[in-house]
């Protein structure tokens, strides 16, 4: 037969089942709404356009604020650069202390992931420098991959970001 003390176990672990669904049931969230995937790309679209608007006015903390604190940037003939502070440095020790120096991107595709939190571009830009030979402005253009991730307060940071210029162009008139 069956004891007092197995009957009030049984019984209490009857309660606190049924407690834990009624628990699960009242707390449960409804599926959140789908990732308005547009309303994403617009958003790293107008990043873009800031951080566009950064590297004409030559502000280097600005345009290392497009960066979270642990990105990765990649770019020809640097090292690679590990976290905001470092490409902040970089850019104003490198790109900004060049008079001449201007960069103009813009993307051509913007993905988001279905997870809703992990996004990137990919575009074109078009880059102007003093040749340390010539002292002439030099123009390139080069293709970029940036990867962004959505942060806790809901704004989108670089945490991957890498360019590459294209082979430079063969002077016209040029002769083998």
């Amino acid at each position: 037969g069956e004891t007092l003390m197995s009957k009030k176990i049984l019984a209490l672990a009857g309660a606190s089942t049924l407690l834990l669904v009624a628990c699960s049931q009242q707390t449960a969230t409804p599926h959140a709404p789908a990732m308005d995937m547009t309303a994403v790309a617009t958003a790293i679209s107008a990043n873009e356009t800031q951080w566009n608007a950064d590297w004409a006015a030559r502000d280097a903390a600005r345009i290392a604020s497009h960066y979270a604190t642990n990105a990765v940037v990649m770019a020809p003939g640097v090292p690679v650069l590990h976290g905001r502070e470092a490409a902040q440095a970089a850019i104003a020790a490198g790109p900004l202390s060049d008079q001449d120096f201007s960069l103009i991107f813009h993307a051509e595709d913007v993905e988001v992931g279905a997870s809703g939190d992990m996004a990137y571009s990919r575009g074109v830009y078009e880059e102007h420098d003093t040749n340390a030979h010539t002292h002439h402005v030099d123009v390139s253009n080069g293709s970029y991959l940036t990867v962004y991730r959505k942060q806790a307060d809901g704004s989108w940071l670089a945490v991957a970001d890498i360019n590459t210029p294209e082979p430079a162009a063969t002077p016209t008139g040029a002769h083998p």
